[in-house]
C-alpha cells in the first residue's frame, strides 16, 4: 500500500469539510493510503479519516477518538454482528438515529448501552425515516475488524 503525504492545502480543504459535515475538528500532516474503494487518510499518523466516492468522512477510530457530536445512529444488539461482517445497516434494528440526519451525510453506528462507535457509513434516509418501515439505512464504509481496522490494529 502506497502512503502519499498530502498538500497543506488539500488538508486545509478537507479538514474545512469535515468542519461542515460531521462536526469535526481536525489538523495536521496528513498522508493518504489507498485500501481501493475506501482511501485512508492518516492525521498526524493516525487513521481518523477515510475518502469515499471523492468525499471525506470519519473512520471508526476518528469517531471514537474525536466523538462526533451529531449523526449518531443507535441499532440493536441483534444487528452487531451483522454490521461487523460488512452488512449495511437496515431500518428493523435501528433503535436510535439524530433526526438532524439527512440522506446523504456521514453517520456513525453504536450498539444499544454501548457508547465506542463500531461502524461508519452513509444515510441513505433521513433520521426520522430510519425508524419507520423496512430496507436500508445506511450503507456500511468501514467497520471494527474490516481490512481497514486490521491493518492499523493487527
Amino acid at each position: 500500500m502506497r502512503r502519499k503525504r498530502l498538500r497543506k492545502k488539500e488538508a486545509k480543504r478537507i479538514s474545512e469539510e469535515l468542519r461542515e459535515t460531521a462536526g469535526v475538528d481536525v489538523s495536521g500532516d496528513m498522508d493518504i493510503v489507498d485500501f481501493g474503494e475506501v482511501k485512508v487518510i492518516l492525521v498526524n499518523n493516525e487513521p481518523l479519516l477515510i475518502e469515499y466516492d471523492g468525499k471525506h468522512y470519519v473512520s471508526v477510530y476518528g469517531a471514537i477518538k474525536l466523538k462526533p457530536a451529531k449523526y449518531m445512529v443507535k441499532v440493536d444488539e441483534g444487528a452487531l454482528r451483522f454490521i461487523m461482517n460488512g452488512a449495511d445497516v437496515m431500518k428493523p434494528g435501528i433503535v436510535y438515529a439524530d433526526e438532524r440526519i439527512m440522506e446523504g451525510d456521514f453517520v456513525y453506528v453504536t450498539v444499544e448501552g454501548k457508547e465506542s462507535p463500531i461502524a461508519v457509513g452513509i444515510a441513505l434516509c433521513s433520521g426520522k425515516e430510519m425508524r419507520e418501515g423496512k430496507g436500508k439505512a445506511v450503507k456500511n464504509l468501514h467497520h471494527l475488524k474490516d481490512k481497514i481496522w486490521k491493518h492499523f490494529y493487527g
